[in-house]
């Protein structure tokens, strides 16, 4: 289990055991380890202006808050969009493409999710009111922003995917290896709905340790609507989703959605399926650890 894994995840391993124990740290594994190399390539590591996990940090990971194709080749990331030929510097994670897969069966996943959409049964979820408001004020049309989860916090809903998304869930499971849903707590896959003159207020996501991967479904030709990731004024992108075109980004940056309409129609809704991918820079030892650490319904 330990072959490969890195000093850090090490680390966070020894503490939980000595909390569990003895229920403090002791001396010894307060004690600071010795630097990491930062990240190659170039990529600047962890942490960044911005980056404020809730829950668990890993320092010394490649840290960007987005992570666009043009940039693939100076950044493991490439290791999520296709597969490349493993170099001396690889980690021992080698399966690639989970962010093709999902592109390339955009199609499919859209016609599921119209299909549960057209039936009487209505499964979105609403969020808590208290994390999103309006996008302009004087905008008489509610926000609201809701959610279908296939996983939740690392648990699959069995009945949901294989009742409502059994294509979906083939998909993931068979065409994903860096899904983090059903291995460790700190991941989930939903399905994420914002109504028109919505917008889910800054955060930050648990950890460094997972991307996210949004996957457009629904997104109304004349709306308004961005995906803001990083500190304004410092590293902030702001991006725009289009159907069909994933977007991939790193959500222990502080980072906000709004979407806006022209006009308050039906079908106005913003849609995507949201995906969190294990870091890829992360081995195998260090997977298996962190799901030790947090694993599913943590």
């Amino acid at each position: 289990m330990f072959e490969g894994m890195r000093e850090d995840v090490w680390r966070a391993v020894e503490e939980m055991e000595q909390l569990m124990t003895h229920g403090h740290i002791t001396a010894k594994s307060k004690k600071q380890p010795k630097p990491t190399q930062s990240s190659t390539d170039g990529i600047p590591p962890s942490p960044q202006p911005g980056q404020d996990p809730t829950v668990f940090f890993l320092p010394n990971l490649a840290a960007l808050p987005f992570h666009h194709v043009p940039r693939i080749k100076d950044c493991p990331c490439a290791r999520l969009w296709t597969t490349i030929p493993p170099h001396k510097h690889s980690p021992p994670i080698t399966l690639t493409g989970d962010i093709e897969a999902l592109r390339t069966n955009y199609a499919v996943i859209k016609r599921e999710l119209m299909s549960v959409m057209s039936s009487s049964e209505d499964l979105f979820t609403t969020f808590d009111s208290a994390v999103y408001n309006q996008v302009h004020n004087i905008n008489s049309q509610q926000p609201e922003w809701s959610s279908i989860y296939l996983y939740h916090q690392g648990i699959q809903q069995s009945e949901m995917c294989n009742k409502y998304f059994p294509q979906t869930t083939n998909i993931l499971e068979t065409k994903c290896p860096h899904r983090m849903a059903g291995k460790c707590g700190l991941g989930s896959v939903y399905f994420s709905k914002l109504k028109n003159n919505t917008k889910v207020k800054e955060h930050c996501g648990p950890t460094n340790v997972r991307w996210r991967c949004h996957l457009p479904l629904f997104v109304p030709q004349s709306s308004k609507s961005y995906l803001f990731v990083g500190l304004a004024g410092v590293n902030e992108e702001r991006i725009s989703w289009k159907e069909g075109v994933p977007i991939l980004f790193d959500d222990s940056f502080v980072h906000s959605a709004e979407h806006n309409t022209d006009n308050s129609t039906v079908g106005d809704e913003r849609i995507v399926l949201i995906v969190d991918l294990w870091h890829p820079s992360l081995s195998d030892a260090d997977r298996t650890a962190i799901g030790v650490l947090y694993p599913p319904g943590y």
